[in-house]
């Protein structure tokens, strides 16, 4: 699969097939980056990835940028990452990394896209997705979030999933390829993966993302952290 992640950035995704996809004669066994003139091997198929350039002017001027539409609305912020993926990598074998990786994230892609939720970019050993808030959207979020609890007790990699709810901006034109969800809400939620990872805890719901399931997924407090770059503590949950 190759996935349109933000304003001309494209990655390449393998999803756990038997004989592998290569990029530029290397086998992928994460998601990689593709750039202008890759070549991608399938089989005994080859194909060249091509990636337009954006025009310059004639005189060396920049261009000028075209003004994006940027709003803003209230959505659903989830990420998940493999645990300790460089060590958990390394106990596989090198046919073993990308059937076992691609697999886990085709399981998680498929929870995903079946609750209608958007994975935003990859990441490498994990995933950003996201759902923009409506009517019903709360349930699909949380039949997705008990579906990837139940994935996490499953023969698989380990991994770690948040969840956070809030108010961000949405479009624009991103300076370094990055998302194109922006603001505060969505650096809280790259936060809460980071916490986390150091307190090793499989699974963290914000507050604010609590308060908005507390009537269709049970939970049970998890404790409360400071989250760096946020002033205070902040209370977590848990799914029960």
């Amino acid at each position: 699969m190759i996935n349109a992640q933000s304003q001309g950035e494209f990655w390449l995704v393998d999803l756990g097939s038997a004989n592998g996809t290569y990029l530029n004669e290397r086998r992928v066994t994460q998601p990689c980056r593709l750039m202008d003139r890759d070549k991608i091997a399938i089989a005994r198929h080859e194909f060249v990835f091509r990636a337009a350039k954006p025009a310059t002017a004639a005189t060396g001027e920049r261009p000028t940028e075209t003004i994006q539409d940027v709003r803003t609305a209230q959505c659903w912020l989830l990420l998940a990452d493999i645990e300790n993926s460089t060590q958990f990598l390394q106990r596989l074998t090198a046919n073993d990394i990308p059937r076992v990786t691609g697999r886990w994230l085709a399981a998680c892609k498929q929870l995903i896209d079946e609750n209608k939720g958007t994975i935003n970019k990859y990441l490498g050993d994990g995933f950003f997705a996201y759902w923009l808030n409506a009517e019903g959207t709360s349930g699909a979020v949380a039949r997705a979030l008990k579906g990837l609890r139940e994935l996490q007790g499953q023969e698989g990699p380990r991994f770690r999933v948040v969840l956070h709810f809030g108010e961000v901006s949405i479009g624009g034109g991103a300076s370094m390829g990055e998302e194109s969800l922006m603001g505060p809400q969505v650096n809280f939620a790259f936060r809460i993966e980071k916490l986390a990872g150091s307190l090793g805890a499989p699974c963290l719901v914000s507050e604010a993302a609590n308060e908005a399931l507390e009537s269709i997924l049970p939970t049970g407090e998890c404790g409360r952290a400071p989250v760096n770059g946020f002033p205070g503590e902040h209370t977590f949950f848990a799914p029960q």
